[in-house]
């Protein structure tokens, strides 16, 4: 038996599959808003959740990580009666168990029922005391205990590693990570793709002959055979030119290479994490970045947030650096004020946790014999960001510009002229909001592209908002 929560505006249809949710045997309750959803939860425990897309108060799309993150750690399977492919892809991708179409006939509801409950009746059996050494990792956000999950399986695994993030993340720290929780004996080397440049790399990666090239004054082994039995870690793999991807494929496909100025083959035993901040998918649809080599990296999959998305992680990161970098400097421990704590959360991070280590450092400097921390030992540039934001949104600062009745910039005209007849001001609104917003996506389009993550990073849209707003307006990519 599952406890079941459908999520859907639709009451007519929400009552009728509740009813035959219920007579197959599973205790089903509805909610007709994201808000109702949420409160439902923190109330019931749930293991699976109908989830509709279009809602009154957001889209279900954008919110399944946050519904999965409930301690009962429910699946979601998106039900939707206008489904497409997008749609599909940004469900799965975010961890759906399934997506379908309305209506929804009675063995297919059964099938979903049957194999979810299966499915998570063997994951409990299996969910054994598996403890990871975190090293340095912190946090205890939903975003940070998932990473750490599937951390925990790679661990495991013998396959191959792509971990995604943006700079500062903290991808090097997963990759150790992965390589101290496994069963290889051998060493993780690193494998910096930035700093490799074509003319040195294949005697770095390889190894060398003494006498093979001018200054190989003595023989040399490659980073590839410093790796055998061990973990080789290509960071920022994205970095790498297309010469060198030809390269390095051979070797992952072989795991053999011929030194420099050597007869003979070299054998060596490795398991290969990469790391980008690249979007290596789009780059193989660029022509960029090797397909199959990308298919070769592309085993389990972990995509580190940026820390302004797990502000929940904030306090537990100043505990844990306040503590270190006192003991390390032999000074008394630091008391984190409010005020401190406040501005930790109101900055942005752009350089993500490794800036936050930084600046972590430099207030307990600036603090030198004082007891407790406040935002004033900051660093300068942080406090700036900090007041520059806090005036960002001032209605006194930015007042919005009066349109003049009859015309819009952008020679969208109003649904009405001077002298007409005025129609309801909500209709005029709908009209107007509905001619701007078709007339931005077309040309958000036309500036990136049509690169959806490129469209998403321009207009602050989400992917899942910005598919809602191509389909509203009957607008497809190209």
């Amino acid at each position: 038996m599952a406890n079941i929560l459908i999520i859907d505006d639709d009451q007519d249809f929400s009552r009728s599959f509740q009813r035959i949710i219920e007579r197959i045997g599973h205790p089903c309750q509805i909610a007709h808003t994201i808000k109702d959803a949420f409160d439902r939860l923190q109330r019931m425990d749930c293991d699976l959740i109908f989830l509709d897309v279009n809602l009154p108060d957001g889209n279900g799309l954008a919110h399944i990580k946050q519904f999965q993150s409930f301690s009962s750690l429910p699946e979601v399977v998106i039900l939707t009666g206008d489904g497409d492919s997008d749609g599909a892809t940004l469900a799965i991708a975010n961890g759906a168990w399934d997506y379908v179409g309305k209506p929804i006939s009675l063995n297919n509801i059964m099938l979903i029922l049957q194999r979810t409950i299966a499915y998570r009746a063997s994951k409990e059996q299996n969910r054994g005391p598996r403890k990871v050494k975190r090293s340095a990792i912190i946090g205890e956000s939903p975003a940070i205990m998932n990473c750490l999950e599937v951390m925990g399986k790679a661990a495991g695994s013998k396959a191959n590693v792509i971990i995604t993030g943006e700079t500062g993340t903290g991808k090097e720290l997963f990759a150790r990570g992965i390589h101290e929780n496994g069963a290889t004996p051998g060493k993780l080397v690193v494998i910096d793709c930035t700093n490799l440049s074509t003319h040195l790399a294949e005697s770095t990666l390889f190894g060398h002959t003494k006498g093979s090239f001018t200054s190989a004054h003595e023989a040399r082994d490659g980073l590839f055979k410093l790796a055998n039995n061990g973990t080789v870690f290509l960071d920022e793999i994205g970095e790498l030119s297309l010469e060198l991807q030809k390269s390095l494929l051979r070797v992952l496909q072989e795991h053999k290479f011929r030194p420099i100025g050597s007869e003979k083959e070299v054998s060596s035993n490795f398991r290969v994490i990469a790391a980008t901040n690249r979007n290596l998918r789009l780059m193989v649809e660029q022509g960029l970045f090797r397909s199959d080599l990308y298919y070769r990296l592309n085993g389990h999959q972990i995509e580190i947030p940026p820390l302004r998305s797990r502000r929940e992680d904030i306090l537990l990161l100043a505990e844990y650096y306040t503590e270190k970098n006192c003991r390390e400097s032999g000074i008394t421990p630091k008391t984190l004020t409010p005020e401190f704590l406040n501005a930790l959360h109101a900055y942005h991070w752009p350089g993500n946790v490794r800036e936050f280590v930084n600046t972590m450092a430099v207030a307990i400097d600036n603090c030198q014999d004082e007891p407790s921390l406040y935002s004033h030992h900051l660093p300068v540039d942080v406090r700036i960001s900090i007041a520059r934001n806090s005036f960002r949104h001032n209605p006194d600062k930015e007042q919005p510009t009066l349109l003049e009745p009859g015309r819009i910039h952008g020679a969208i005209p109003l649904p009405f002229s001077p002298g007409d007849e005025l129609p309801p001001l909500r209709e005029v609104r709908e009209i107007v909001v509905g001619q701007l917003e078709n007339t931005y996506m077309r040309q958000l389009l036309e500036l990136c592209a049509n690169d959806v993550p490129t469209a998403c990073e321009c207009s602050g849209l989400s992917r899942a908002r910005l598919y809602e707003l191509l389909k509203k307006h009957s607008i497809r990519l190209k």
